[in-house]
């Protein structure tokens, strides 16, 4: 069967032979939808029994703010499609959502026990304050002891009962509050599309014999989404990671996605496809800014001032069960951009909330070091190293980082920050202890011909108290000359590297259970006498 396909944009203009009045209306289903980084296509189907010539099919209470440009409507080779236009319905009465009313009638029965539990209560303190009015006994005759211990023992219990039914009340109240405020949320979540009216879409097309057909119809929507969530987990620093990427998709067009075939795409429909021009790169001498200003004289002999130079300002998350989301998912790539296909029907209701949607799951290699930046942190930060993360289509997101089944902390997976190597952080590690003191024996300032010279010098003390062996990283630095007065000499690396340009030392080694590592930074800064080296 040969598929049509007809797009509104083509035959906004068309001219439509049926009025609205005649048109027949058709509901259709949601059963597909590709959620973008921004924006959501959405596919519907239907099935209209139409009469042999011309029909105008009307399908109604579609997705809230559809961009009209983006629709398409699919057919087959048992009509033709003249005209598609979109159009707003402006007097449907939302209020008839039977959801939306189920949640209202619910709200207002919940209101009315408020309303009888505040009588209740009102009823027993009543009854309280009656009996303390009462509570003296009064007459004439005489009152034998059984009649008191009687009294005494009606007024204990019927007190009592009160208390009991006054505690009763009280979290019954308690209870249909908070059955008041979750109700009254809910209605506040579906009061999204409140304001708003439904979409629809009016077919004209021409039947060559009367038959049932199927229709399908899609669109762009703007109110959806979703963003990348990252879950990293590890057993030890010998074991693989546990690498599950997520998607946190929302939705509100006010149209639940029930069980629809959902596909996240890292793709953006909103940002054009136009290709981009790439004009000319000019450079020039950098001339300095003058702020000062000249008084002109204007021809009507009055002054003006105006500046002399011109300037330009430049938990889906992995757990025990290997069956995730992830399973049911297909992965896909064009130049453009990468699909994941889950096999499996979701459900996305339309209340703006985030609902997770794992994608992929896999092993990865790692290797994994201790970093430790003793100027900055006291402590040791875990790091593992992927090499091949390039082919799982990654986009700037949060990571919840797991190590020995417990959660550890947040971290960012930006892989624009990467080349061939991802490094990934996996917390701190406390059993590593770390410090950095200053010896103050060294720390000096001299004279010396014309020049000052001011030594520093630091002792880093590592020790490594867990109960196998580390590869510990540590990184300090020496400061860099920004005059060609200051100059910045070393005295001692205690075997560091040194890096020249940023200043950076650092030193990489393997330390055995509950060795005990120093090393020494000594250097020397010269510059002119009398003078201040600011950041020193």
């Amino acid at each position: 069967m040969n598929k049509l396909f007809f797009t509104a944009a083509a035959c906004l203009l068309l001219v439509t032979g049926y009025s609205q009045s005649t048109a027949k209306s058709l509901s259709t289903k949601i059963t597909d939808v590709t959620v973008f980084m921004s924006g959501a296509q959405i596919t519907e189907n239907g099935s209209v029994q139409l009469k042999e010539g011309e029909n105008q099919i009307k399908i109604t209470d579609l997705t809230l703010n559809l961009d009209p440009n983006s629709i398409t409507v699919e057919g087959s080779n048992a009509y033709t499609i003249l005209s598609v236009k979109h159009q707003v319905n402006y007097l449907q009465d939302i209020s008839t959502n039977p959801k939306l009313k189920a949640l209202q009638d619910s709200l207002d029965n919940a209101h009315f026990r408020q309303k009888e539990i505040a009588g209740l209560q009102d009823v027993v303190s009543q009854e309280k304050a009656f009996m303390e009015y009462n509570r003296t006994i009064k007459g004439t005759g005489v009152l034998v002891p059984e009649d008191l211990k009687d009294m005494a023992d009606f007024y204990r219990a019927r007190y009592t009962e009160l208390s009991y039914r006054w505690i009763e009340l009280g979290e019954q109240e308690r209870l249909n509050n908070q059955e008041v405020t979750r109700l009254q949320n809910a209605l506040n979540n579906m009061n999204v599309r409140k304001g708003s009216n439904p979409s629809e879409i009016l077919i004209t097309l021409i039947a060559s014999k009367s038959a049932t057909v199927p229709i399908k119809v899609s669109y762009l929507a703007r109110t959806a989404g979703w963003y990348p969530v990252y879950d990293l987990r590890a057993e030890d620093v010998n074991s693989p990671i546990d690498f599950a990427y997520r998607a946190k998709v929302f939705q509100s067009t006010g149209k639940d996605w029930e069980d629809v075939k959902l596909t996240i795409s890292t793709g953006n429909p909103t940002v054009g496809g136009q290709i981009p021009v790439l004009n000319p790169w000019y450079v020039s001498i950098y001339e300095p800014v003058n702020y000062g200003y000249k008084m002109e004289s204007t021809s009507d002999d009055t002054r003006s001032a105006t500046p002399s130079v011109a300037y330009d300002k430049n938990s889906e998350s992995l757990g025990e069960n290997p069956y995730t989301g992830a399973t049911y998912t297909t992965i896909s790539k064009n130049t453009v951009n990468t699909e994941f296909k889950i096999s499996i029907p979701y459900s996305i209701p339309s209340d703006n909330q985030q609902y997770d949607v794992t994608m992929q799951s896999e092993t990865l290699k790692a290797e994994y070091a201790y970093i430790t930046i003793p100027k900055l942190d006291s402590d040791a930060f875990l790091r593992a190293q992927i090499t091949d993360w390039a082919q799982y289509s990654l986009l700037p997101g949060e990571s919840n980082i797991y190590f020995k089944g417990t959660f550890v902390g947040k971290g960012f997976i930006d892989p624009a920050l990467a080349n061939d190597t991802l490094n990934l952080s996996l917390g701190r590690d406390r059993s590593i202890n770390v410090k950095r003191d200053q010896i103050k024996d060294y720390c000096k300032t001299s004279l010396l011909g014309g020049k000052q010279k001011t030594t520093k010098a630091y002792e880093i003390t590592v020790q490594n108290n867990k109960k196998q062996s580390v590869v510990l990283i540590i990184e300090d630095q020496l400061p860099i000359s920004q005059s060609g007065d200051i100059e910045v000499e070393t005295e001692e690396l205690s075997g560091g590297q040194y890096d020249t340009t940023t200043g950076k030392v650092v030193w990489k080694q393997t330390l055995a259970p509950g060795e005990i590592l120093k090393k020494h930074l000594r250097f020397n800064v010269k510059y002119p006498k009398k003078k201040y080296v600011s950041g020193l």
